[in-house]
Order: structure tokens, then C-alpha cells, then sequence
């Protein structure tokens, strides 16, 4: 696991973004006193840029078959690609922009976001056709904690200004037709 981890930082550029998380350990002896006989490790890896993926799925497949062999032991990696990146078109990314302006003011839209890890199925809409993935600003829940995180709780006073934004942008929308 402590290998895994080190592949983004030793085996990447530093300019290239990558996260590799190991979220699954999971190995049952049966039994407290009893070693396992089978271990399996799991997770996700997201980047940028495919190529950064092939890097990292490569230094994936050399550290899997390195530490097996330093321990006697059969390793194997089934990796798996998951989400693309989500990449707004800047057309859409404007349009969304100058309407959530109108609802909150334009000092309220903030466009300066560094771009997040997060995977976002919303991705392989953007690869077919045009579009911008928008956050509406629901804010950190309880203590700082963000989604994926087992104590986030949804701001329910956003649900308005969600709905407000999608009427407003269809109604931008439809008026082009």
C-alpha cells in the first residue's frame, strides 16, 4: 500500500496532477490468529491527462509484481479505467457564468477554481457534446468535510438557488432557438 502511494510522488512529473487512493484493505484469515492467504487492496486513480493515467497504471503493474516477487507471493493488478476528466467547453462555461451572475452577482461567481480530482460522470457527457459542469456552492458540511466523506450533510438552502439556476438557464437556452 505504502508503495502505491509513492507512485505519484516519485514516479511523475510534479507538474503532472494525479491522485492515487488506496480506500479498500481487505484480508480475512478467518480468525484473529489466522494469516490470510489472500489480500486484495483497491481504489482509484484519477488524472488529467491520459497519458499521466498510463504512467501511473505502468508504475502500477511494477510495484505489483516487485514487491510479489521480494515476498514470494502472486500479485496481480486489474486496473481498471474509470471517469475522464471533466473539461467545461468555454462557450457553456460563459453562459452559465453570466446567469448565475444575474441570481447571486457577479461577485459571487467565483471562475478562479483550480481544477479538482474529483470523477464526475457528468465527464463522458462532456466528451460527446459541449456543455459546463458547475458547482452551485453547497459550501463544506459540519467541520470542514466535503463529499465522499461519510459525515457531509447537504446544505438544503442552496435547493432554491439550484432550482433558480436551471430555470434560468433553460430559459437562456431556449430563448437562442
Amino acid at each position: 500500500m505504502q508503495a502505491l502511494q509513492n507512485i505519484v510522488s516519485r514516479v511523475l512529473d510534479p507538474l503532472d496532477a494525479a491522485v492515487l487512493s488506496i480506500t479498500r484493505f481487505h484480508a480475512d484469515g478467518g480468525a484473529y490468529n489466522v494469516i490470510p492467504d489472500r489480500a486484495e487492496l483497491a481504489g482509484t486513480v484519477r488524472a488529467f491527462r491520459p497519458e499521466v493515467q498510463d504512467q501511473v497504471e505502468a508504475a502500477m503493474e511494477r510495484v505489483c509484481a516487485g514487491i510479489g516477487a521480494a515476498f514470494g507471493v502472486q500479485a496481480s493488478l486489474d486496473y481498471q479505467r474509470g471517469y475522464p476528466p471533466s473539461v467545461n467547453s468555454a462557450a457553456e462555461a460563459a453562459v452559465c457564468r453570466d446567469v448565475l451572475a444575474e441570481l447571486v452577482g457577479a461577485d459571487n461567481v467565483r471562475v478562479d477554481m483550480r481544477p479538482s480530482m474529483g470523477a464526475e460522470d457528468f465527464a463522458y457527457l462532456l466528451r460527446e457534446k459541449p456543455g459546463c459542469y458547475v458547482w452551485i456552492g453547497n459550501g463544506s458540511g459540519e467541520g470542514g468535510c466535503m463529499l465522499h466523506n461519510p459525515h457531509y450533510d447537504f446544505n438544503d438552502k442552496v435547493l432554491t438557488l439550484g432550482a433558480a439556476y436551471w430555470v434560468r438557464l433553460t430559459e437562456r437556452l431556449l430563448a437562442r432557438i
